[in-house]
């Protein structure tokens, strides 16, 4: 049924590709009755050649991405998203493959319309699919016969998800436990039909699709002798993963050279949005230092004028996973600003290793206009540029600061650092420092583009209303 699938919608953008074609051929698309969006395309025979970049790109790319395993399980949310995902990449090998090939007579309108139309395309063809094949389930095809070996809390929960999934068309023939007790009870609505040794006979008896094991970490050694069976006898074993107790990290499984390995990420791995946060984060730190540069080389011509030493004020601080770098700032207090640190340090007005004083005697003149108008780390855009920060993420600590953290701090390493985070929005110097790591963690955890847009918005606001260091 997945290559059924992939081959209707691999002939459904083909075909689509001839039919924005002659659309645009033969209707004239006029906007407000002067302007033409269209003004008519190129012979079609030039088009043939595009017609198999189009098909060769979609034929790789809707097979590879193997949007089709687990349809069965796949939210609607999921599946259009994948779907969306399918149709940027689409157009990001398009766009480099003609311009590679010179398809200098190709009509951007037509690109754009053929993209569009195909996202909307497949969008309806995979959707259509998936709700015949829950109504299919729902009427009793295309079921699976499971087996659940365990009846713990963790089986009662996943079996709670079956109960209010029923389009998985999972359907339950009965429940193992380790203990003889427990045959013949009744857990989560299903029936406990013997303990472990009973299973291979259980396997020979019924028609079983597949065997979940939802058991505890004490059971592991126990349990691994069954599903070697499983194996010999040709029935799909499904281990569960949620082994530890782990309240914030994902689990994520890895293949490396034919073995399986599960790996606890703390942060939510959204690859896609991960691409589009460094594609705008490049965008936006090349526009910020080419539209302000004349500003700048006022400033650093500033410092220069009014202070003696060096214009840029470069530090080492720690990046992604604690890996060090070398950050850029404009320079905003005096030369020997680090050995005056420690005649200071009684007058620290932040909790834990970090120092903020409200009127520091080390900062010059122009250093408290710059750092009052945040135009001091306008230069770490140059960090973004790099791709040693970026434009939203927590600020890189110093390593100094980072051998004082606590473990549960550590974890705000965990991520690219930033230029700004809900902290610089949120107070700043009126925040205690456990409250400031707290608000990085939740950045972590919560982090989506649509949180990246809202605190640029909040930061800009900031600046324009004076809220300075």
């Amino acid at each position: 049924m997945r290559k059924i699938l992939y081959a209707v919608e691999l002939a459904l953008v083909s075909l689509n590709f001839f039919l924005v074609y002659y659309v645009l051929s033969h209707y004239s698309l006029d906007l407000f009755h002067s302007a033409q969006i269209v003004h008519g395309l190129r012979p079609l025979y030039l088009y043939y050649q595009v017609f198999w970049t189009v098909f060769l790109i979609w034929s790789v790319l809707l097979w590879t991405r193997d949007g089709y395993r687990h349809l069965r399980v796949q939210g609607w949310r999921i599946v259009f998203l994948n779907l969306l995902c399918d149709c940027v990449i689409f157009l990001g090998l398009f766009a480099s493959l003609a311009f590679l090939l010179k398809f200098e007579f190709l009509s951007r309108f037509f690109i754009l319309a053929y993209v569009g139309s195909s996202t909307m395309l497949l969008i309806f063809t995979r959707g259509l699919a998936v709700f015949m094949a829950r109504r299919a389930r729902e009427k009793g095809y295309n079921l699976k016969d499971i087996v659940v070996v365990g009846t713990g809390r963790r089986a009662q929960k996943f079996l709670s998800h079956l109960a209010r999934h029923r389009e998985w068309g999972y359907r339950v023939v009965g429940l193992i436990d380790r203990e003889p007790m427990f045959t013949g009870e009744n857990v989560a609505g299903y029936n406990v039909v013997g303990t472990l040794e009973d299973l291979p006979d259980l396997l020979e008896k019924k028609n079983v699709d597949e065997v979940f094991f939802i058991t505890p970490r004490k059971w592991l050694e126990e349990i691994s002798k069954y599903v070697a069976y499983c194996e010999a006898v040709g029935v799909p074993a499904t281990v569960s993963t949620d082994l530890f107790d782990i309240e914030i990290a994902r689990r994520i499984p890895k293949n490396l050279d034919g073995m399986t390995y599960l790996t606890f990420e703390t942060r939510l791995l959204k690859e896609g949005e991960l691409v589009i946060k460094r594609f705008f984060d490049v965008f936006l730190a090349a526009t910020a230092l080419a539209i302000s540069a004349p500003i700048l080389a006022i400033v650093a011509l500033a410092i220069k004028l009014r202070s003696s030493g060096p214009v840029f004020f470069k530090q080492v601080r720690c990046g992604k996973n604690g890996k060090p770098f070398t950050l850029y700032k404009f320079r905003t207090m005096v030369v020997n600003a680090e050995d005056m640190l420690k005649d200071l340090k009684e007058k620290n007005e932040m909790s834990g290793p970090v120092f903020k004083m409200t009127k520091d005697p080390r900062i010059t003149e122009v250093g408290s206009f710059l750092r009052k108008t945040s135009l001091d780390e306008f230069p770490q855009f140059w960090n973004v540029l790099k791709g040693d920060m970026s434009i939203v993420g927590p600020r890189p600590p110093l390593p100094t600061e980072v051998s004082q953290y606590e473990p549960w701090q550590r974890r705000r390493l965990s991520m690219k650092p930033g230029i700004t985070c809900i902290w610089q929005v949120s107070g700043r110097n009126s925040i205690g420092f456990e409250e400031w790591m707290g608000l990085d963690l939740r950045y972590i955890d919560q982090w989506s583009i649509w949180m990246d847009m809202k605190i640029l918005f909040q930061t800009v606001h900031a600046v324009i209303a004076g809220d300075g260091k």
